[in-house]
């Protein structure tokens, strides 16, 4: 199930990694292959309105995307490493915030690389 939300203030805190977010950040590669829309994606630690933090999913994509298609494929390649009951934030980066996570978190997927 899909669930938008309006973005809250993000501040990017770094790259979330260990054995089983690598796992995931395969899974997404590979899946992102397949989707000529996206050029870059981050796994990042986050903080929410500075004062709750979580994991996101922060894709670098072009003007044209299918995103409720994306956002149902990443998903499934999270639900299938983790609890299918627990969830990923995935957002769509603009320029700006682009320029501020590759301050503190590098890409696990670059299309250009």
């Amino acid at each position: 199930m899909i669930d938008q939300f309006p973005t809250p203030e993000i501040t990017f805190l770094g790259e979330q990694d260990g054995p089983a977010a690598r796992r995931l950040k395969d899974a997404l590669a590979t899946m992102l292959l397949q989707d000529i829309t996206v050029d870059k994606a981050y796994l990042a630690r986050v903080l929410y309105d500075g004062k709750t933090s979580g994991v996101i999913l922060a894709l670098k994509t072009r003007d044209e995307v299918d995103s409720e298609k994306l956002v149902a494929q990443a998903g499934k390649s999270f639900a299938s490493i983790f609890n299918a009951n627990a969830h990923l934030d995935i957002i769509f980066l603009s320029d700006a915030q682009n320029a501020e996570i590759i301050k503190v978190c590098p890409s696990f997927y670059d299309r250009k690389a």
